[in-house]
């Protein structure tokens, strides 16, 4: 494992730390930028074209927008050393017509999106405007990517594609978000998410009494899941999210649907979860002589690696040099692509906040040299000096 704080005393290095620490200023106001350029969800396009341009002017490599909608760029080292991927997500679960304008109140930051993920993006931005300011060459190559997808029923779009693509050249991953910035995240929450459209013969409300309803249906499926025992150990959860059906109050309806969220750590679990959720689903619509059909929406990998694995190790041993506290803790991040691959990866954050997915969203300024040291440190310890 690398000696982080012998590290830090490189002189190219120790520029590169001190550059952060001149640009604050500078770092902030580039996530103000990217945070009021709207990000929906498969809107992503105008915030993307915006970092691979900024891509360019740093002097990436291979800098592209890839099929899956990522700004994409190399840099690259100067061989002999494993690669690393590096993505920040660039969606947001806000809708088009939010607004997104950034307000400064004392050190705050305060908008929608400005923890989750505008200020990740501006410090991969400023991380390597760092070393390419103090002359920092790696042995490995840095594959960096702002991705798509990564909110909602983004289904992790962007870093599968991604990672399917450099999976062969890289060592490991760091997936960067804003808040947290003490946190290391090593095992992913695994998800599987189905829309669920239960369809029944219907009619008027007295004249075809008692007619299935497919409103009934999925009443009575809900019912059923709610009741699921699941583990503790490993945690697995399930939650029906979304529901639509009918037309009018005197109308049977025809048509009902929903979304049904399932989640666990590990991948059996969450199988056996599954497996249960659609035979309740089966069973329901055929007692009420309806028809359900089925639409996967959602396929997030499950994975980790041990907290004593060198990538983890070395993650801690980064923020032991910079007096940040560490916890672990698992979570669903771009980080559960490469994990699901059985890959090392990581997830690093940048700043405090607080309130992240609310309108009242907001990220502190004063941790966020901090932030962009943590990951510069830990890309230069996983790439190798060059």
């Amino acid at each position: 494992m690398p000696d982080i704080a012998n590290l830090m005393l490189n002189p190219a290095v120790a520029n590169a730390l001190a550059w952060v620490d001149a640009h604050v200023a500078e770092i902030v106001d580039e996530a103000i930028r990217i945070c009021e350029i709207p990000a929906p969800t498969f809107e992503e396009v105008e915030r993307a074209a915006y970092v691979r341009r900024r891509f360019a002017e740093l002097g990436l490599q291979d800098v592209t927008i890839d099929a899956a909608g990522n700004a994409r760029g190399r840099r690259p080292g100067t061989g002999g050393g494993p690669g690393l991927a590096m993505a920040a997500h660039l969606d947001t679960v806000f809708p088009k017509g939010t607004d997104v304008k950034v307000k400064r109140q004392g050190t705050r930051l305060l908008a929608p999106g400005i923890g989750d993920n505008s200020v990740a993006i501006a410090s991969l931005l400023a991380m390597v405007e760092a070393m390419n300011a103090a002359g920092i060459t790696t042995a490995g190559d840095l594959y960096l990517a702002s991705d798509t997808g990564e909110e909602g029923l983004g289904d992790l779009k962007g870093m599968k594609a991604f990672m399917a693509e450099v999976k062969e050249r890289v060592g490991a991953t760091i997936a960067v978000e804003g808040m947290k910035v003490n946190r290391i995240i090593h095992v992913a929450v695994g998800s599987r998410r189905y829309k669920v459209t239960f369809t029944a013969r219907g009619g008027h409300s007295w004249g075809h009494f008692p007619s299935p309803s497919a409103i009934h249906i999925m009443g009575r499926a809900i019912a059923e899941i709610s009741r699921l025992e699941v583990p503790t150990d490993p945690k697995t959860t399930y939650n029906v999210g979304v529901i639509h059906g009918g037309t009018t109050v005197n109308t049977i309806a025809t048509e009902a649907d929903m979304l049904v969220d399932m989640r666990s750590v590990d991948t059996r679990s969450l199988a056996d979860l599954e497996r249960r959720v659609l035979a309740i689903v089966t069973n329901a619509a055929k007692e009420g002589d309806g028809q359900a059909k089925l639409e996967m929406v959602g396929d997030r990998p499950a994975g980790s690696i041990s907290a004593d694995h060198p990538v983890v190790q070395t993650c801690r041993a980064v923020h032991r040099a910079l007096g940040i506290p560490t916890f672990n803790e698992a979570s669903s991040t771009d980080a559960n692509v490469p994990l699901g691959m059985g890959l090392p990866g990581v997830c690093l954050s940048i700043t405090e906040g607080a309130n992240e997915h609310r309108l009242d969203e907001y990220i502190e300024t004063g941790p966020i040299p901090t932030g962009v040291k943590n990951i510069l440190l830990a890309a230069v310890a996983l790439t190798g000096k060059g």
